[in-house]
């Protein structure tokens, strides 16, 4: 135990190797822990190269500098260096956690125009034959335009143009000792038209139209992973074929968030 204190007494940590120490500790945290707590990111390693590192390396060069003007023991510079290390961490960890995911918008909008969705068709068919033709590694079904207008003439929807004035932001909480947490941002004053498709009451305009000012919910489908090629290419789904979002209810779970505002 002597001999330990002794050693300790004798290290004086330089102002270089609390850079080294601390800027090491900022990124192999910062580089590691977003891939293993939010391996979904896109950012991943970057914190650790552009923001835990620099700042826990900048952070050990203050802190040697003053160390090395202070009348403090080598022993005591060397236990402020392991405290300080283990604040870095802990504060890299902490950077690195995931932020709330949004799960979409609720919006407080009307219907400022409703359409049959077969009018789109011609539309949608250009875009497509404009993505097919600049797609060289994958392979459309020689009947998908055949298929797509079949669905989309089948399918008891409308496209309605919807007048949005304001939309909350609903978000899913990932934290450790938060995940799953459900919250809803505040309400944000909006004027902008976007087009949905919904089915809820027919293919007649009439019932929509006749609808005032509502809230409602553009279902999002959690279970989609963007990353994964879709099983038909183009589509053939009226949704997917004329690129529109469902529009839909507010479930309650979200009604309540909103509530409680």
């Amino acid at each position: 135990m002597r001999a330990a204190q002794l050693a300790s007494a004798s290290i004086r940590p330089s102002i270089v190797v609390w850079v080294l120490v601390l800027g090491s500790v900022g990124l192999a945290v910062g580089f590691f822990a977003p891939i293993a707590l939010n391996p979904e990111a896109n950012t991943g390693p970057l914190i650790g190269i552009l923001i835990t590192g620099p700042r826990a390396a900048m952070a050990g060069l203050i802190l040697g500098a003053l160390f090395r003007v202070l009348p403090v023991g080598n022993a005591r510079r060397l236990q402020a260096l392991i405290l300080a290390s283990v604040v870095a961490l802990v504060s890299a960890l902490y950077v690195s956690l995931p932020e709330p995911a949004l799960e979409g918008y609720v919006i407080d909008a009307e219907v400022a125009a409703c359409a049959s969705p077969t009018d789109g068709i011609d539309a949608a068919i250009a875009e497509w034959e404009q993505a097919v033709a600049l797609v060289t590694w994958a392979t459309p079904p020689a009947d998908w335009k055949d298929t797509a207008v079949r669905t989309v003439e089948r399918d008891p929807g409308v496209v309605l143009t919807m007048r949005i004035q304001r939309k909350s932001a609903i978000f899913r909480h990932r934290k450790p000792w938060d995940r799953r947490r459900m919250s809803a941002g505040p309400w944000m004053t909006v004027d902008e038209s976007k087009r949905f498709y919904e089915r809820d009451d027919g293919r007649s305009c009439q019932p929509y139209l006749a609808r005032g000012r509502e809230i409602y919910w553009p279902v999002i489908d959690l279970d989609s992973n963007p990353t994964r090629p879709a099983p038909v290419w183009p589509p053939t789904d009226a949704l997917g074929f004329l690129e529109l979002q469902a529009l839909g209810p507010v479930p309650p779970e979200y009604q309540r968030l909103l509530d409680g505002q």
